[in-house]
């Protein structure tokens, strides 16, 4: 298997002792309860592992290998690895991941060594770094294909991550898009003819592709539980989804989408697509006045029906913190609030505000149930 640092399960461990020690906000004059209906969310499946069998079978499990002694060990506010007790490679600020290929007698790594995650190799009994060339986006994930002679790790783009391949001996390498996705596993097949990939898009939920070394041949071997009916396209710093062909003079609700990363899938924002006809605009900070300006030369876009899902509010004003000039004004804030109590809604005014952890449920819910009842000015769901 391909070993990961240790440090996001002591992570998750604090927030929940931290949750767990807490004492829950008090309902305010107001509070609305939130219909249990609105918190049911269906989740699609997950694939976070793949490994393949000696027989090729595969499998939606971690693979197994042996890691000859090699370990990370933290040290100051860096990582390094070492072998028994042996140094391999100076502290980086992080190690992601790295592979063992016991045949070759050397380690595939991806370590930050300032801004962004590299991918090196050394060997097992010690050596200087050989860097894989670099790309501007962190590279992540690395892992020998079987045979020894091909390492294979994900670049995570913005416009979608990418699988590279790298042939050690030729330097040769190959490159598979996954087009406004992010890649969570990747097994070789004991041939290291084919791999699989686990992977969700912006418009889809996970699923699992096979391909040929070179990228092409791809099939799905287990398709999307959930693929949207939608276009995507990039629109000031965002990825819009509306609908195909969109009709002449038709006007469509906008609802924005704050997330932490605009390439994954959602199982909220994905309800809310399927429940009522909206553009979606998926965006990974906060919208500027840039976004609103793009936004407002959508001739089809119903600027009168607008809502802001997930931005935070500003402290003590309690406005969301990017209420901009260029937003429209009649536009709706779905904000996540601490001093909410779950289950419970407050809403004033144009901002409605929940507990963090449910501002996507519910804002997907909450949206839903609004447009349901004011349908856009042509009349039109479809």
């Amino acid at each position: 298997m391909t070993f990961h640092t240790p440090w996001v399960a002591a992570a998750v461990a604090l927030v929940l002792t931290a949750c767990a020690s807490s004492v829950p906000p008090s309902a305010a004059p107001g509070d609305e309860p939130i219909p249990a209906e609105w918190l049911q969310l269906g989740e699609s499946p997950r694939y976070p592992a793949l490994s393949y069998d000696a027989g090729g079978v595969l499998l939606h499990v971690p693979r197994t290998a042996a890691s000859a002694g090699v370990r990370v060990v933290q040290v100051g506010g860096g990582s390094k690895l070492v072998k028994d007790d042996k140094e391999l490679t100076p502290s980086f600020l992080a190690i992601d991941s790295f592979d063992v290929s016991l045949e070759r007698r050397e380690i595939v790594f991806s370590a930050k060594r300032t801004d962004n995650f590299d991918v090196g190799l050394v060997s097992l009994d010690g050596s200087d770094i050989h860097w894989i060339p670099e790309d501007p986006a962190d590279e992540v994930g690395v892992q020998w294909a079987p045979r020894g002679n091909k390492v294979s790790y994900v670049v995570r783009s913005r416009g979608g991550d990418l699988v590279r391949t790298v042939h050690i001996p030729t330097s040769m390498q190959l490159t598979t898009e996954f087009p406004f996705g992010r890649v969570h596993a990747l097994a070789w097949d004991p041939r290291a003819e084919r791999y699989a990939v686990s992977w969700s898009s912006v418009d889809a939920a996970d699923r699992i592709e096979v391909m040929a070394y070179a990228g092409n041949e791809r099939n799905l071997s287990v398709a999307p539980a959930v693929k949207l009916p939608a276009e995507v396209e990039p629109i000031g710093g965002a990825l819009m989804l509306h609908p195909a062909g969109v009709r002449y003079n038709e006007k469509i609700p906008l609802v924005v989408w704050r997330t932490g990363d605009r390439n994954e899938w959602s199982d909220a924002r994905g309800a809310l697509e399927r429940d009522v006809t909206v553009a979606c605009a998926v965006i990974d900070r906060d919208p500027d006045d840039a976004f609103w300006t793009a936004v407002a030369s959508i001739p089809w876009i119903d600027s009168g029906h607008a809502y802001v899902i997930g931005v935070k509010m500003a402290a003590p004003a309690g406005v969301p913190v990017p209420q901009k000039a260029a937003a429209p004004a009649g536009a709706t804030w779905v904000v996540p609030d601490a001093s909410v109590p779950a289950g419970r809604y407050r809403k004033r005014d144009n901002i409605v505000s929940v507990a963090p952890a449910l501002v996507q449920s519910f804002g997907a819910a909450w949206v839903a149930h609004q447009l349901k009842g004011h349908p856009p000015a042509n009349g039109s769901h479809r």
